[in-house]
């Protein structure tokens, strides 16, 4: 096993990220002004009731890889942040192989239920695990000192597709349909795959493949971490469980209203991860190995840092909420608008909990993270049952809101407490604050 790596200068670490979190918020930006016009134009020309099916679809490409994924990429994640990409590419590579037949086993089955349908499903099926590729990339090519080149990728596969697909769906009503913009979607994976080939090509994907076929193949929990897995799990479940539970108590058409704030909300909060807080994991990762002393005032100025963007950012969209929903052409859209207020506040939690869970990743301690994902994920489910029929989306709103306070609080008073930490190649130490 490689030796962890040592730094001469653990202080500036976290200092060295600052200009390269500038530059990426700059490209999530327009990834997220490219879902923020997505949305608008769904909700204009294809319709509220298309928006709460999309937003369903969506769901279910960031649900696929949590689900499948076995908690794979955050456990290789954190080793590859240690020992370097190439040391996890071979297992890598056996668990992508893996993932064929399931695609390929629920894409048939999909076809056989709904014949009339073959070609979308086809279509959903192949981007569905495309999607999950990409993920899973994303988060190591991150984890190993690639965030731009993550990034392009990822800009390419979430927002550069729009600028061509709106346009011509614009100038041609043809393409004014689910079909079409999921084609589309389908091209800008596609093309995001080639790239993230080409980035990572350093990573000896020829030696791993060729050693394919003599180290067989191994089930893909068996690089992964159960806890990481089912946290993974809980916590997409808990993003995503409102809308579901919104659908059922509600129509369609209120959904795609609640879709609509939602995924504002939900794009600066992807923002604020990728470009600050991911930026900054791998490094704390280290630093929890390297001068675990200093690590949670570090995290402290990371959790700072991301709290304040939280807040400019929610500034932002609820003024460009109330500009640009008048003129969709949704009225019934109108008296939903404050809703912007209870997710941004949702959304400062959010970015909190986040950046607290990097204490338990960075020290192994995975268990501890599993228990919060799940508390959170009982509360938010409990509060949206009793509040959604009667308050309907400032149930779902007040939902959301109510729940991250509680994990945050949780986080917080572990780590002010002190936990015991699980270390890799020495004897547990004990974590304080």
């Amino acid at each position: 096993m490689p030796r962890p790596r040592k730094f001469l200068n653990v202080a500036g670490l976290l200092r060295d990220t600052t200009g390269h979190a500038l530059g990426l918020m700059a490209l999530r930006s327009m990834t997220i002004a490219a879902k923020f016009v997505l949305t608008l134009f769904i909700a204009r020309y294809l319709g509220l009731a298309e928006l709460g099916i999309f937003g369903i679809v969506t769901s279910a490409a960031v649900l696929a890889p949590v689900l499948l994924g076995f908690g794979v990429s955050n456990n290789l994640g954190r080793e590859a942040a240690r020992d370097g990409a190439p040391a996890i590419t071979a297992r890598l590579s056996q668990y992508f192989v893996v993932l064929l037949p399931i695609y390929a086993t629920l894409c048939i089955v999909s076809v056989v239920i709904f014949p009339g349908k073959a070609v979308l499903l086809v279509a959903l099926g192949l981007l569905l695990f495309l999607e999950h590729i990409q993920t899973d990339m994303f988060s190591l090519m991150m984890m190993t000192g690639r965030p731009y080149a993550a990034n392009l990728v990822n800009f390419i596969r979430s927002a550069a597709w729009v600028a061509g697909y709106v346009p011509l769906a614009l100038i041609d009503p043809r393409f004014r349909t689910l079909n079409a913009l999921v084609l589309a979607w389908l091209g800008g994976c596609i093309v995001a795959t080639v790239l993230t080939v080409v980035f990572t090509s350093h990573w000896r994907w020829h030696e791993a493949v060729e050693a394919l076929p003599a180290s067989g193949m191994t089930l893909p929990h068996r690089h992964g971490s159960t806890a990481l897995y089912l946290n993974d799990v809980a916590n997409t479940l808990f993003q995503y469980v409102d809308r579901y539970i919104v659908g059922i108590f509600l129509s369609v058409e209120i959904l795609g209203i609640y879709v609509l704030f939602w995924s504002i909300g939900n794009a600066m909060s992807n923002l604020i991860t990728t470009a600050v807080v991911q930026t900054r994991k791998s490094t704390l990762v280290q630093v929890a190995h390297a001068a675990p002393q200093s690590f949670n005032r570090n995290l402290r100025d990371v959790a700072f840092v991301t709290s304040g963007t939280a807040l400019g950012l929610s500034i932002a969209a609820i003024v460009a909420v109330y500009v640009a929903v008048p003129f969709l052409g949704r009225p019934q859209v109108i008296p939903y608008l404050p809703i912007m207020y209870v997710l941004c506040v949702g959304l400062m939690f959010r970015t909190v909990y986040e950046v607290l869970g990097i204490s338990f990743y960075a020290h192994g301690r995975d268990d501890i993270t599993l228990y919060s994902g799940i508390a959170i994920l009982v509360a938010a489910i409990g509060l949206n049952v009793a509040l959604d029929p009667a308050f309907g989306i400032w149930g779902a709103g007040a939902a959301l809101l109510a729940s991250y306070a509680i994990g945050v609080t949780a986080r917080a008073v572990v780590i002010s407490r002190g936990f015991q930490r699980r270390a890799y190649a020495h004897e547990p130490t004990r974590v304080q604050s």
